[in-house]
């Protein structure tokens, strides 16, 4: 696979795609690594917390560091093992942290260096990475030093799934969708407000359309049979509007997505019940 192709995959996304067996989408500064920038400084009563997230040519590197030389060293590691990567540092200095804090935070980003994708953590209690790699054995090894670095009092907690390098992207990407595309956006009668137990599906859409950049998603409305034709038909491209406002705060630019209201005429289940016509007020999703 191209080394522009190979680091495409989010934790959600492998996930959906395998199963058995991927809310940031991070500025590109045309793949130059930015200098790191240092914002207000942790506090004594901060828990000190260290963060790296991977996408698709992406790496963004925030948190507590302990020096500027902490943060030149970071920097370093990260130009040398993500090559391809548009690189983000936001650091936060302070010498409130553990004497291994230095060594802890290169070795998850050597770690992190082995997957394709990953959100990865460090604070005073734990270590965390999820993600994707497509050579297991390396992730391994490097797992291991991490570990032999994080001593006993140290949890680390390792979710990384291994994806088949001969699956294209493309087709990655058509079958992640397929199989979150078919749950349901849920509203309100009579209103364009989304339930909240539609977030995480919008969360993962905006997860979806992070890695899979080259697609176009159709935000698709439908209404329940209260009311006129008319109003169904506005109520439901409202509906559809709702969602894109929603998926544009996490992240989705607003050239991807096409919105469409379709009414009423498309039911799934009975208008003659209360539970039928919640599961008509919904939105479908179509990868164009």
């Amino acid at each position: 696979m191209p080394a522009r192709q190979r680091r495409h995959f989010r934790k959600l996304l492998s996930l959906a795609l395998l199963a058995v067996t991927t809310l940031l989408a991070l500025p590109v500064d045309n793949g130059i690594p930015l200098q790191p920038t240092t914002a207000t400084s942790a506090t004594l009563f901060d828990k000190p917390q260290f963060a790296i997230q991977l996408g698709r040519n992406r790496l963004r590197i925030s948190g507590v560091t302990v020096s500027a030389e902490h943060e030149a060293a970071l920097l370093q590691l990260a130009r040398e093992q993500f090559t391809d990567a548009a690189i983000e540092a936001d650091f936060q200095n302070t010498v409130i942290v553990s004497l291994d804090w230095e060594t802890l935070s290169a070795r998850l980003l050597y770690l992190v260096a082995a997957t394709e994708s990953a959100q990865a953590s460090l604070d005073s209690d734990r270590i965390e990475i999820r993600g994707v790699s497509q050579d297991p054995a390396d992730y391994e090894r490097r797992r291991h030093f991490l570990r032999e670095a994080a001593g006993p009092n140290r949890d680390l907690l390792s979710d990384v799934i291994a994806v088949d390098s001969s699956v294209s992207f493309d087709e990655l990407c058509r079958r992640y969708f397929a199989s979150i595309a078919g749950e349901p956006i849920l509203f309100r009668q009579s209103g364009t407000g989304i339930r909240e137990s539609s977030y995480p599906l919008l969360d993962k859409l905006a997860e979806f359309a992070f890695d899979c950049d080259n697609s176009r998603i159709a935000v698709i409305g439908h209404s329940d049979a209260t009311g006129d034709a008319d109003w169904n038909l506005q109520i439901s491209r409202a509906r559809a509007e709702s969602v894109a406002a929603a998926l544009k705060l996490r992240g989705l630019a607003a050239e991807r997505l096409l919105i469409e209201g379709r009414g009423a005429a498309q039911p799934i289940a009975s208008n003659e019940t209360v539970a039928g016509r919640e599961r008509n007020r919904r939105i479908e999703f179509e990868l164009r």
